[in-house]
């Protein structure tokens, strides 16, 4: 009988010891200068923690534009109300466009003038709530856009029609979108 292994399978052992360890380096690299970030869901205002919000920045490059665009006025505002398909809907004798628009001037003090060819679509919807489960009466979607390009959107539940719950939701949009400005 011979003593030792046979040449193949020390190659074998040699080449699977070799993989182990490379794999091992692999992970601990990873691991150590790799970070994957957590999933973001605001800007972590205290408005938003009050309510179910989230937001998300598209385009960080197109929101500092933007904001310098809405300081100098050059901003347009359109907004929709969207109705329940289902049931009875009443969202259109609650809710007026033209005073909503109101809401969103006064948080944002500028003066609206839009002559430019170059100026910031703020485009929002009041979504109807269709399931009776849930606490919100609507939903307020609200995008930034230049040039059907949007940099920023922002979610966020209304609990009551009433003009001051409304009022509080524009103030924290508004207020989260130049938080995210600044912060970057």
């Amino acid at each position: 009988m011979r003593r030792g292994a046979r040449q193949s399978q020390i190659i074998n052992n040699f080449f699977s010891l070799a993989t182990i360890i490379l794999v091992t380096i692999v992970l601990v690299l990873y691991v150590k200068y790799i970070r994957v970030d957590e999933a973001r869901i605001n800007s972590g205002l205290e408005c938003q923690k009050d309510f179910n919000t989230s937001d998300e920045i598209i385009s960080q490059k197109l929101l500092n534009i933007q904001n310098k665009l809405i300081s100098q006025g050059k901003f347009i505002l359109d907004g929709g109300l969207i109705q329940r398909l289902e049931f009875r809907s009443n969202i259109k004798s609650k809710i007026r466009i033209s005073q909503i628009d109101k809401y969103f001037l006064n948080e944002l003090n500028v003066f609206n003038s839009p002559s430019s060819s170059y100026f910031v679509r703020i485009k929002y919807d009041f979504i109807e709530n269709e399931d009776f489960e849930n606490d919100y009466v609507s939903r307020l979607e609200v995008s930034f856009r230049i040039n059907a390009k949007e940099s920023f959107k922002m979610k966020t539940d209304i609990m009551s029609y009433k003009k001051e719950d409304i009022k509080n939701r524009i103030n924290c949009v508004i207020k989260a979108f130049k938080q995210n400005v600044t912060r970057y």
